[in-house]
């Protein structure tokens, strides 16, 4: 028997437990969970709430829904807080801008902005304006997923930021996936908007951890590119990834990682038609990796650039290349400017029709190339390693003890779709 004493003693015990587990608010009523609150839902369009999707916007207010139905909308989105932005599923939705100046859709602020499934066309500048330059409050955690964007930089500006989708001096954790980027529906494809362009400098630093992925990007300059090239925080700054996106037909880079690089992967994309593949000059920080890319059929660029790799630069960031492809015309890896990272090559496929490797200057201490299969069609151009040309390997690995697994063959091992 507990007793009257030891009793009460047990309900205050649960009593307290009780207010421990499910708290107190301020007037001393128990909290039992606050239900929360349902999002605001608007609809814009013919049989909606209202007629545009800025003012959809506004309706939704912080956190609401805008669900836009079937039609063509010639306006300027302007959004500062977070929204998700999305069709109402009976149609196509486009916004059409007729070449008027700037963006259709400039995400200025607010964190957590979704924008899914909708088509964007015919824009003077870039197709979506995520951040801007000297904004103290740039938006993060943007998801634009599903978007159609045609016809960008209508007038061809020479401006790579007048790019598909711009991401200007943007805060963290950017999410761009499965996009369609065409820069134009027909004649030239080539231009001079990137298809994706991130800015990002030590003055104002995005912080990284973006993801770009399954993304179809056709024409314009480089299919996704940045700046700024000189700084340890620019372009994509760092804790970012880029993978299974296709690229085809872009004037310059098929992809551009040229920054600080510190942890950035660039894994499984599919590049063609480009001038380089995959520039990497300079790498400031590191490490960057390059893994299982396919690069194919690349087509001169402007700068008269024909190369999967192009490397340069003598910054300490390290660059592991690691089971790519390159099957093209044109050179493999290729220096173009004085001094080069450290760089890792294992169990790449090079098939070219000039230099698998040209490297002018003195390598780094650790940089490592073994396991690569190698080819070329020209006898007189296989490899140049720090200023001197091999016509063989066994030559490349008799002089610089290179490529100790290395083999030379047109027959690549990997299988990469």
């Amino acid at each position: 028997m507990l007793g009257y004493l030891g009793g009460a003693l047990l309900i205050a015990i649960v009593a307290v437990l009780a207010l421990s587990s499910f708290g107190d608010d301020s007037s001393g009523q128990q909290a039992l969970g606050t239900a929360t609150p349902a999002p605001t839902r608007v609809s814009v369009g013919p049989g909606g709430d209202v007629s545009s999707i800025s003012e959809g916007i506004e309706a939704a207010g912080a956190g609401g829904i805008v669900e836009v139905h079937a039609g063509v909308y010639d306006e300027f989105v302007r959004i500062t807080q977070a929204v998700t932005i999305l069709p109402a599923g009976d149609g196509d939705v486009w916004i059409d801008r007729d070449c008027a100046e700037g963006p259709a859709i400039h995400v200025y602020g607010g964190s957590g902005v979704t924008i899914r499934g909708i088509g964007i066309r015919n824009t003077g500048g870039p197709g979506v304006l995520v951040g801007d330059a000297g904004d103290a409050s740039p938006p993060d955690h943007v998801t634009l997923d599903g978007l159609t964007i045609e016809h960008f930089n209508c007038n061809d500006a020479i401006f790579q930021a007048n790019a598909g989708i711009a991401v200007w001096q943007a805060a963290c954790c950017q999410t761009i996936t499965n996009n369609t980027i065409t820069y134009r529906t027909s004649g030239e494809p080539r231009g001079h908007g990137d298809g994706i362009w991130f800015k990002s400098t030590d003055e104002a630093p995005s912080g990284g951890g973006h993801y770009i992925a399954g993304n179809t990007i056709s024409g314009g300059w480089d299919g996704i590119g940045g700046e700024s090239e000189w700084d340890v925080h620019g372009t994509f700054d760092r804790s970012t990834t880029i993978e299974n996106n296709t690229i085809t037909d872009c004037w310059d880079d098929g992809i551009q990682v040229e920054g600080g690089n510190e942890d950035v992967r660039v894994t499984g994309n599919t590049i063609s038609g480009c001038g380089t593949g995959i520039a990497f000059a300079p790498t400031l920080t590191g490490p960057l990796f390059i893994t299982r890319n396919v690069i194919r059929n690349l087509q001169t660029g402007l700068y008269d650039n024909l190369f999967c790799f192009k490397t340069g630069h003598d910054y300490p960031g390290e660059v592991f290349l690691t089971e790519n492809v390159c099957d093209s015309d044109g050179d493999g890896l290729m220096q173009t400017n004085g001094g080069l990272p450290t760089i890792v090559s294992r169990d790449n496929c090079f098939r070219t029709s000039r230099h698998v490797i040209r490297l002018g200057d003195a390598v780094p201490n650790g940089t490592s190339f073994d396991g690569d299969t190698l080819w070329t069609s020209d006898p007189e151009r296989f490899v140049t390693w720090e200023g001197q040309r091999y016509l063989d390997l066994a030559s490349l690995q008799s002089a610089t003890g290179q490529e100790a697994a290395g083999n030379e063959t047109p027959d690549c091992p990997l299988t990469l779709d």
